[in-house]
């Protein structure tokens, strides 16, 4: 890897994100602390997989449009064959992505009611 794309897939973290991530546990009895650092490797792994902390709000967001503007509601159901080529780039990305933020923090074999989140700008 060279230095400048080195750069490109890290960032900072005494600089704040742009974002920011609410995680729901299925076992509510995380500590403040644990879910602090959850929220950070979920977002690091988003960072890592998308290659710029600037591509996560915007692919984030286009993601969700996508969901809404094919009526599913759920990612899940999207025919990906129905998707433009740039759709399909940015809903395949994001999955891609929100697969690694996920195992980064539940690992491989998550149970029903981990995973759920939310990705907000801050102000």
């Amino acid at each position: 890897m060279t230095m400048a794309a080195e750069q490109s897939t890290t960032h900072d973290r005494s600089q704040p994100w742009p974002f920011h991530v609410d995680l729901w546990f299925g076992d509510e009895t995380v500590s403040s602390r644990q879910r602090t650092q959850a929220q950070a490797a979920f977002g690091q792994a988003l960072v890592n997989a998308l290659g710029n902390v600037a591509l996560v709000l915007p692919i984030y967001h286009a993601f969700l449009r996508i969901i809404q503007t094919q009526g599913t509601g759920s990612a899940d159901t999207i025919d990906v064959d129905n998707l433009s080529d740039a759709e399909r780039h940015v809903f395949e990305s994001w999955r891609i992505a929100e697969v690694a933020a996920l195992e980064a923090v539940f690992g491989a074999h998550r149970q029903m009611g981990e995973g759920l989140y939310e990705i907000k700008p801050l102000p």
